[in-house]
């Protein structure tokens, strides 16, 4: 019975949310387009900025100022971001004199900002190409939120490959929810939001002293008042360097999934109800292996695993990581044993710092 609705439940979510759908016009005519001001909260992690600095440099953009904001950072990663910025008249560096953690180095980055428009990403991350801030503006309709997408670089190994799937499953299900009006997550790493609205909203005053959810929890806020928009174009596409090591992937996935704590019910079941019905479907499948040769079982398990099979190929031919598809069964089993995994670390051993 229990594996009859956790398929059910699967099925509702492949055929219903997570169809592709269009997304909305912009306001913004190419002439008229607004100043943007991009902000970078880092702690002790100058080397990845460094060394992408040049592709913000010189993004096809008329106007905009890139803000970073050093959250307390060692004496010598402090040297090191002021000798790679110096000179530079598009660059603002500051050294947060608040409270230590990334939801203070943020706000105080954003209060600072002279444009209208605030693109928000990480220190270890970098645009794929010079239209990162004309695609994520074209999306913009002012006083609203636009949510884009961070994907991996493609390496090689188990782990990569991984990651990159886990990346795609989790971007498919925040994303639909946005295209159907009710957002309840985007990452950090790549957001674009009305300065007034961040200031109107002043989103991290119930929530300050949490050290994460200064994406998802700020997204479930600002969907209140504000529309959230989506942007899929590959130009909008904000890269991330891939972890190198399982520990250090999972260390960071404990501190993305830990937000889930503080989810308001209506925002958690988007997600957690997903979640559940996909390790239900998988770990009680064992116990249905005497039925398997009978009955409606065997077709409806393979009609099941066909049509999520074919959502994710659907939705790589926007994302990317087409290298995937090939793997996707045995990888939905492995997807379904890291979110119940990580559902339990979560739980048990809460995290307390934002990097």
């Amino acid at each position: 019975m229990m594996w009859w609705l956790s398929f059910s439940i699967l099925m509702g979510y492949h055929m219903l949310v997570f169809r592709k759908r269009e997304n909305r016009s912009s306001s913004h005519k190419k002439d008229e387009l607004p100043g943007v001001s991009i902000v970078i909260a880092v702690k002790n992690g100058s080397d990845r900025l460094i060394q992408h600095l040049e592709v913000f440099l010189t993004q096809d953009y008329p106007m905009y100022e890139i803000i970073i904001v050093d959250d307390h950072s060692k004496p010598d990663e402090r040297r090191k971001l002021e000798d790679a910025v110096a000179g530079h008249p598009k660059i603002v560096l500051y050294h947060s004199d608040a409270l230590p953690g990334k939801k203070q180095a943020l706000s105080y980055g954003i209060d600072k900002a002279t444009h209208p428009l605030i693109l928000c990403t990480d220190a270890d991350c970098y645009p794929q190409g010079s239209l990162w801030i004309k695609s994520m503006v074209s999306h913009s309709k002012g006083n609203d939120v636009v949510i884009g997408y961070s994907p991996y670089v493609k390496g090689n190994g188990l782990l990569n490959r991984f990651v990159r799937f886990e990346t795609v499953m989790t971007a498919i299900q925040y994303f639909s929810w946005a295209l159907m009006g009710k957002p309840y997550m985007g990452v950090g790493r790549n957001m674009l939001y009305s300065r007034q609205l961040f200031l109107d909203v002043n989103p991290f005053k119930d929530h300050g002293n949490i050290p994460y959810g200064d994406d998802d929890l700020w997204i479930q806020q600002a969907a209140r008042v504000a529309h959230v928009g989506v942007n899929l174009e590959e130009d909008s596409f904000m890269l991330s360097d891939p972890p190198v090591t399982w520990r250090n992937w999972l260390r960071q996935k404990h501190r993305h999934l830990s937000a889930g704590h503080h989810y308001r019910m209506h925002s958690w079941w988007q997600p957690g109800l997903f979640g559940m019905a996909l390790i239900l479907h998988w770990f009680l499948l064992p116990f249905l292996l005497t039925d398997i040769t009978e009955g409606d079982i065997p077709f409806f398990f393979l009609s099941g695993l066909l049509i999520r099979w074919i959502t994710y190929i659907q939705w790589t031919q926007r994302l990317g990581e087409k290298d995937t598809r090939i793997w996707y069964p045995l990888a939905e089993v492995a997807y379904a044993v890291y979110l119940a995994v990580m559902g339990v670390v979560t739980i048990v051993a809460k995290k307390k710092t934002w990097n």
